[in-house]
């Protein structure tokens, strides 16, 4: 099912409608939109309840313990919806302060997810998943130097200036200094 809201009624006499159409429209309203409403409010609290199980989302959850993996299986869900919904109700904490903080977004998930990717995206920590990768380069680059081989040729020449270049990166955007 879709989860766009219904249209809201127009009025425009440049609009050509079928007869009784604003009456059907005024009908699924009715049934649709306190669907959506409670379909929030469960969302949310499905949230609540994960986050006090698995503690907040901004915290990286134990590798393997499967928990997200298996309420996603036995409600199917997508886990990605969990992540989300978790991520809903540790923003706002209370479903009422959503509704008073984000009105326009009480009318539908797909509102609310637009929020909610909008706000990872502008709050994202300076530890994103770049940096992360990068370390990780980093970390595996002076375990291979490390070990017992002696480096020549034309890819010695090409790693001596990759880090040339790591280091001249690092010096502008890390505030380093090569000692």
């Amino acid at each position: 099912m879709n989860d766009l809201p219904a249209s809201s009624k127009t009025t425009s006499s440049s609009s050509r409608h079928v007869a009784g159409e604003d009456q059907l429209l005024e009908s699924l309203r009715a049934i649709w939109q306190p669907h959506q409403q409670r379909e929030l409010e469960v969302r949310f609290q499905l949230g609540i309840l994960l986050n006090e199980r698995l503690g907040p989302p901004t915290v990286r959850q134990s590798y393997g313990l499967g928990t997200v993996q298996r309420v996603a299986r036995e409600l199917d869900l997508d886990k990605s919806d969990i992540s989300r919904m978790r991520r809903f109700a540790h923003r706002f904490g209370t479903f009422e302060a959503f509704r008073q903080k984000e009105p326009q977004a009480t009318t539908s998930w797909t509102a609310v997810r637009k929020l909610i990717a909008t706000e990872r995206d502008s709050d994202a920590p300076t530890d994103s998943r770049a940096l992360w990768g990068v370390l990780r380069s980093v970390k595996a680059s002076i375990k291979a130097l490390s070990r017992d081989h002696i480096f020549h040729g034309p890819k010695a020449a090409e790693i001596k200036s990759a880090l040339q270049e790591l280091i001249r990166l690092a010096q502008t955007k890390l505030d380093f200094r090569v000692e």
